[in-house]
């Protein structure tokens, strides 16, 4: 069972000032959730100097939070991450789902490195696959397999903003009715934000979906295929 509780600020310490507190999580997923999250907010704080093609970029710990409970209460097994980085949402997908596997995407090969190295750190590299190189072309070869029609739970979208819409619209053929697409940084950073509403805007007129912009963290959409 996994149980979440606000707790004062004192009682947080040993959390790394994190605003949940999670119940139930393995004690290794949780060290290893709590040091790239720590790295993340180093990041976003600027108190250190990363190159730009190192940033982590990653979601905030009350989204995990979020996604870990949601993707528990649809019983999800088959899920898709397009955007791996150093694998901070992917191990709070996968922790979440039973008899199941994560499919993340990810190009670059540096952050794919350390992603497998967090994900044997967790133990979680059994359940996550990770296909290299650009998201279009893996998401094409998915495509003409046939394997992946109707076959992902819950699908993350959290890669290049340009491309956005077009990874939306691959990946909804792949998605069951039910199924879930969540698309990360819908209102952060702000210099996406023209771009974002303009993708929410064209969700919004889709037939096949019922869409809402969730806020919570940099701004969730979750969109469902009805």
């Amino acid at each position: 069972m996994l149980c979440v509780i606000d707790i004062p600020a004192a009682g947080r310490k040993h959390l790394l000032n994190n605003h949940l507190f999670v119940y139930g999580v393995d004690r290794e997923i949780e060290r290893v959730l709590q040091s790239l999250d720590e790295t993340s907010r180093l990041e976003n704080s600027r108190a250190v100097t990363v190159p730009a093609g190192e940033l982590m970029s990653a979601i905030t710990w009350d989204t995990g939070v979020f996604f870990n409970i949601l993707l528990r209460g649809m019983r999800a097994k088959n899920v898709l991450e397009i955007g791996t980085s150093t694998g901070f949402s992917t191990i709070w997908l996968a922790e979440a789902i039973h008899d199941g596997s994560v499919i993340t995407i990810e190009a670059d090969s540096k952050k794919r490195s350390r992603a497998q190295a967090n994900f044997k750190k967790a133990g979680l590299e059994g359940c996550i696959k990770i296909q290299s190189g650009d998201a279009q072309d893996v998401l094409n070869s998915m495509s003409s397999s046939g394997e992946y029609n109707l076959f992902f739970d819950f699908v993350l979208i959290d890669a290049d903003k340009e491309n956005i819409p077009l990874y939306f619209d691959m990946v909804l053929p792949m998605i069951r009715v039910g199924g879930i697409i969540a698309t990360d940084n819908m209102t952060y950073p702000k210099k996406f934000t023209h771009m974002m509403e303009r993708f929410a805007k064209s969700v919004r007129q889709n037939p096949r979906v019922r869409t809402v912009t969730i806020p919570i963290g940099n701004g969730e959409e979750l969109t469902i295929k009805i």
